[in-house]
């Protein structure tokens, strides 16, 4: 595998040579494993173009979670003031945070369901929404540089209107997907007993109605910046359904689906996912603006948007489709028996043919490398010890009767080092002396006959 280390035995006798060459080989398959990162990184972000802007959550596995689904916006804005000056004199040290939850019931709110119908309708697609409940949450922070405020608005609808058709015998269900790609502009206005009066999708009206000195010095591409609406979750209708994630879980078991069209409480769950890295997507990052502006000295604002993130659960094996040029996914209760489709239909070809030219350039690179590495080696020819210069010599003597023979291999030199090697005993037999302070072994008793022998007062029985 690349890039993990391997482990190498080398013998006694390895060259210098060899392990620089080793050292080579290791080198060359690392830039190899760069090389095939780059062209993927290339093909990466050259290919696919990521989206951004909202978060949904929509469980449709039965028809009470399927109409309410949940969609999250979220977004930090930055004001910066190295240079000092009066927004960094209003703005330093603040802590302010506003919260509130409203329904239907206000005035403004039906106002925004209006104009969610409206975009709606825009899309064509067939869901509509009938009631709507707001979480809106808004804090500033004031340090020595620069202000941030955090903002994030969590809306519930309650959806009609996304089953297009139910499922029939050998006919699917139809449900409508576009609606998950809502957008509202222009300022929202949500009348609180706390607060009076607050404008919702525009970060600049936090400042207009907490910091006019300030929202009134904002002007230019700023005040664009500034006015971006936060309700806008466009990306995740942007990316079509079948190049997000799918799966599909053919033990799942979901009850109350007769709303669907289905008998029966064992159905398929299927499930699109979006918002992961991925060859589809791309990298998924975060998503700025920025901007300056000028009043008594030079300020900028930055807008920051967490990455879009999708999560899709239906009741049916679900199958990406088009009808009249509207994007529908069909349901049916269980897998088709022909087997699991991707859900885009096939494999991305983009990532065959990036496959292939990677595999293309590690083929070359090896092959470069290889014909290197042998014109390199052509005068270099490893060599071992010529047996006519090892000799046999005995470690063992006779046991008893019997002969065992061990023995191993010596080198023989031209100063006959074995020899300094030898047993000290060896020595003493040879040389007729001992060093100081070693003794003769003293000589165990060999029988006479070559039978071997037996214990003492042994007989025959």
């Amino acid at each position: 595998m690349q890039g993990e280390s391997v482990l190498q035995t080398f013998d006694f006798h390895s060259s210098r040579q060899d392990l620089l060459l080793r050292g080579q080989s290791k080198t060359i398959v690392n830039r190899g494993s760069l090389l095939a990162l780059s062209i993927l990184a290339i093909l990466v972000t050259g290919m696919v173009s990521p989206a951004f802007a909202a978060q949904l959550n929509w469980d449709a596995k039965s028809p009470e979670s399927a109409d309410t689904p949940k969609f999250k916006f979220q977004r930090t804005t930055f004001i910066e003031y190295q240079e000092g000056g009066s927004i960094a004199d209003s703005l330093r040290g603040k802590d302010l945070t506003m919260e509130f939850s409203a329904d239907s019931t206000n005035p403004g709110v039906a106002d925004l369901i209006e104009k969610m119908n409206n975009n709606l309708g825009s899309m064509k697609s067939t869901a509509h929404v009938t009631d709507l409940k707001i979480d809106y949450h808004a804090s500033i922070t004031g340090r020595g540089d620069n202000a941030s405020v955090d903002f994030r608005i969590i809306l519930t609808p309650t959806l009609e209107g996304y089953l297009i058709k139910p499922y029939t015998n050998g006919s699917p269900a139809l449900f409508d997907v576009l609606w998950r790609g809502l957008k509202v502009d222009g300022p929202i206005t949500i009348t609180t007993e706390e607060y009076g009066d607050v404008e919702i999708n525009q970060p600049l009206s936090f400042f207009e109605k907490n910091y006019p000195d300030v929202a009134s010095q904002i002007t230019d591409k700023a005040k664009d910046v500034m006015t971006m609406p936060l309700i806008d979750a466009s990306g995740l209708g942007g990316l079509g359904i079948g190049s997000w994630h799918f799966l599909a879980d053919p033990t799942g078991i979901v009850a109350e689906t007769s709303k669907f069209g289905y008998s029966g409480a064992k159905v398929v769950v299927s499930s699109f996912t979006m918002g992961e890295s991925s060859f589809r997507e791309g990298q998924i990052k975060e998503k700025e603006f920025d901007a300056t502006f000028t009043s008594d000295k030079t300020y900028s604002v930055r807008s920051v948007e967490s990455g879009d993130s999708g999560n899709i659960f239906l009741a049916g094996y679900a199958s990406p489709d088009q009808v009249g040029g509207v994007e529908v996914v069909g349901l049916s209760p269980v897998a088709p028996s022909t087997g699991a489709q991707t859900s885009s239909g096939s494999f991305p070809i983009f990532i065959i043919y990036g496959m292939a030219g990677m595999a293309a350039a590690g083929a070359g690179g090896f092959f470069v490398w290889s014909s290197k590495k042998a014109k390199k080696d052509a005068g270099v020819t490893q060599t071992g010890i010529d047996p006519r210069h090892l000799r046999g010599v005995d470690t063992s003597e006779a046991s008893g009767g019997y002969k065992t023979n061990r023995g191993e291999a010596e080198l023989i030199t031209d100063d006959q080092s074995h020899e300094k090697h030898s047993s000290v005993y060896d020595q003493g037999s040879t040389r007729g002396s001992l060093p100081a302070g070693y003794s003769q072994p003293k000589e165990e008793p060999k029988p006479s006959s070559n039978r071997g022998s037996m214990p003492k007062d042994w007989k025959p029985s």
